[in-house]
């Protein structure tokens, strides 16, 4: 699947191209005088803004991209055909080939980066004649890949080191999900806890109770009624009274934290 590669701000293969823009510039100024030069600087002026502005543009602004490579390529063959003939400045294509790579989809971005191609040919060709012209195309299209595989290199950086930034926050919000989950789950197994002790507390203990109170109302009544068999009603209240406290210290041996060995 063929993608679009990512052209927020200036960065890699688009700031060589400021850099190619400026000698470009010097040596139009060197280069032509009177009218020619005033000429060849405002080719050179109107392609250094659009060129500036196309990131920013071309992110708003849908068509603009279907505008400004046609824009581009014509500002370049109006300075080709200036006289005399000043070679470097066709090397302003090389910049446009690696605006298109971010610009448009693979395919496309390659079907501009060839015919930019042709178009430097072209004009060295005829600009310089065939032995000076090719020579120097080599040496430009040689160029013109080195800086292209540079910015695919910086640009496939730049995405890996976004992918990593976003799956670092992902990890980050996973474990704040499971730090969150743990508290949760700590907090319903405490709940859980609770709720058995005092269903052990009630089914024991106070049943134990219970038992004491019924022992005691009865050995009440038998004081003035069969005080012999009181001493053995204080026997069962003596055990009943032991068994609840037996049962008491497990429950609180339980609610204790767990020792370190």
């Amino acid at each position: 699947m063929s993608r679009v590669l990512p052209a927020r701000h200036y960065q890699g293969g688009y700031l060589v191209g400021f850099l190619i823009m400026g000698v470009a510039a010097i040596r139009v100024i060197l280069f032509y005088e009177g009218t020619l030069r005033l000429v060849a600087v405002g080719l050179l002026a109107v392609y250094g803004l659009s060129y500036t502005a196309e990131p920013a543009l071309s992110a708003r602004v849908r068509w603009f991209r279907f505008a400004y490579f046609p824009l581009q390529a014509a500002l370049m063959l109006a300075l080709s055909n200036l006289r005399p003939f000043l070679d470097f400045s066709s090397v302003l294509y090389v910049p446009l080939c690696v605006q298109a790579l971010h610009a448009f989809p693979r395919r496309a971005a390659w079907a501009w980066m060839i015919l930019f191609a042709a178009l430097l040919s072209a004009t060295l060709v005829l600009g310089m004649g065939w032995a000076a012209g090719l020579s120097f195309v080599l040496m430009v299209l040689a160029s013109a890949g080195f800086l292209i595989s540079y910015d695919l290199l910086y640009s496939r950086t730049q995405a890996d080191q976004a992918e990593s930034q976003a799956m670092l926050a992902d990890l980050e919000q996973a474990h704040q999900a499971l730090k969150e989950y743990a508290s949760q789950a700590e907090e319903l197994a405490a709940v859980r806890e609770r709720n058995r002790l005092a269903r052990e507390l009630h089914d024991s203990v106070s049943q134990v109770i219970f038992g004491i109170t019924l022992t005691s109302q009865s050995a009440r009544l038998l004081l003035e009624r069969d005080s012999a068999r009181v001493p053995e009603l204080l026997d069962r209240l003596e055990e009943l009274t032991g068994s609840a406290l037996g049962r008491l210290r497990s429950l609180i041996a339980q609610l204790r934290p767990p020792q370190n060995p």
